[in-house]
């Protein structure tokens, strides 16, 4: 019975360890309920997500158009300032106003993990490991996104800057407008959070790796192999 025992505990601890081997499919939720999930209220998150760079980008576009009637005439090398400022506001917040309405990331994945099979262990590991990479490459662009605006903005501020006149309401809102700029860089992308909580569940699962170490009997001073697990966090 003592061998039985020790048998089935062996068998039982590798399996369980080869369970744990593969974080992707014990986290939970698992990336593919997430992408799921935020698939069903990505519209609804839209608008508030891009709210930082249409803000930068409406900030730009204004103090472009007041600068323009304020430029300072002894910078006749800057007269092109605002025309800068107008073109990167404008673009920023088309592109932020588009993706608002039509970018749907979450649900182009979910519908393209929902064709692949999930039925056996590969296979489950294969549509966990895509969804991963796919809210890895939705926190990369965000974060792209964002320092692109924000380094676009800023510079088409300070362009301003050092083209209008002084003590006017142009060059207040020129300074305004560089402050907005960097606004992006504290506002995080909801593809940065969601990958970035995904990866913070992944962390807490731990991979034990099974073990029969030589153990000593501290009465008789014996020694034997038995079974252990090694957890590594």
């Amino acid at each position: 019975m003592m061998i039985l025992a020790l048998v089935l505990g062996l068998f039982t601890s590798l399996s369980f360890a080869q369970e744990m081997e593969y974080p992707e499919l014990n986290v939970t939720p698992r990336a593919s309920d997430r992408v799921r999930l935020e698939a069903r209220e990505e519209a609804g998150k839209a608008w508030s997500s891009h709210f930082s760079i249409q803000l930068s980008a409406l900030s730009t576009l204004a103090a472009g158009a007041m600068v323009s009637a304020n430029l300072d005439d002894e910078k006749n090398d800057r007269v092109l300032a605002p025309t800068v400022a107008m073109v990167t506001g404008a673009l920023w917040l088309g592109v932020s106003t588009w993706s608002a309405i039509s970018y749907r990331p979450y649900k182009e994945t979910y519908l393209k993990l929902k064709k692949l099979p999930y039925k056996s262990k590969r296979d489950k590991l294969t549509v966990e490991r895509l969804a991963e990479e796919e809210l890895s490459a939705m926190r990369t662009m965000g974060r792209r996104i964002r320092w692109f605006s924000a380094a676009t903005n800023l510079a088409a501020s300070l362009f301003l800057l050092d083209s209008v006149k002084s003590d006017t309401d142009a060059e207040v809102a020129a300074n305004v407008s560089s402050l907005l700029s960097v606004l992006p860089l504290f506002f995080k992308y909801h593809w940065e959070d969601v990958a970035n909580e995904q990866d913070k569940y992944k962390k807490k699962i731990f991979s034990p790796v099974a073990m029969a170490p030589i153990i000593t009997n501290p009465i008789t001073q014996t020694k034997a192999t038995g079974i252990a697990l090694l957890y590594r966090f």
